[in-house]
């Protein structure tokens, strides 16, 4: 188990094995707001060899379990680290071309296995924050089952939009979804390819 810290608030993060899934499970939780608000964000390795030591199938079997709450920005990147360094993203294919992570202001839809999920892009005048959302089309899939990455404004009465610093940003979560992770990984690397996540002066390059 490991506390991590972001803006005052605390987040937990349990790596656990299930036996029954033949899965390894990171579930990362809120520790600051009240019981039930959240944030709830899990992710799923399955085991290639259940009967012996864990080895993670290739990463397109990874499901990530978005079950409500806000989590910033800073910590999704830095759990995302986590797998990356850990080696849990075996044979990961990501196609960074303009033609897959480039996002139209026009809706986007993408289609993974026979399933078909939308992302779109909008003013979040209320927010005063540029918006991201993903979500899957689908009749078993409720509107409310969504998540969006909130991007605010740095001067909302100036004029155009100014993305403010990276530690401001936000994964929002609708309800609950089970994504594919190479749909969740291309929904974070089509926001970096926006050009909308700056980093302060000398930290790290952006992530996730």
């Amino acid at each position: 188990m490991e506390i991590w810290s972001h803006g005052g608030k605390r987040y937990e993060l349990t790596s656990i094995y299930s036996v029954p899934d033949d899965a390894w499970y990171y579930e990362l939780r809120g520790l600051t707001e009240p019981t039930g608000a959240g944030p709830y964000l899990t992710i799923s390795l399955p085991d290639a060899t259940p009967d012996g030591p864990f080895t993670p199938k290739p990463a397109q079997h990874i499901v990530v379990y978005a079950d409500g709450g806000v989590l910033p920005w800073p910590i999704l990147g830095k759990l995302i680290h986590l797998l990356e360094s850990n080696g849990d993203l075996v044979e990961e294919q990501r196609d960074l071309s303009s033609g897959t992570v480039g996002l139209p202001l026009t809706l986007n839809s993408w289609s993974h296995e026979g399933r078909r999920f939308e992302v779109n892009q909008l003013h979040h005048g209320d927010a005063d924050s540029w918006c991201y959302e993903l979500y899957e089309v689908g009749p078993d899939n409720p509107e409310s089952n969504y998540i969006e990455v909130r991007i605010p404004d740095a001067s909302p009465e100036a004029g155009p939009f100014i993305p403010m610093l990276a530690d401001h940003l936000t994964l929002t979560m609708h309800g609950h979804m089970a994504l594919p992770w190479p749909v969740f990984r291309r929904f974070l690397d089509a926001i970096q390819a926006a050009g909308v996540i700056l980093e302060a002066t000398g930290d790290e390059p952006p992530r996730p």
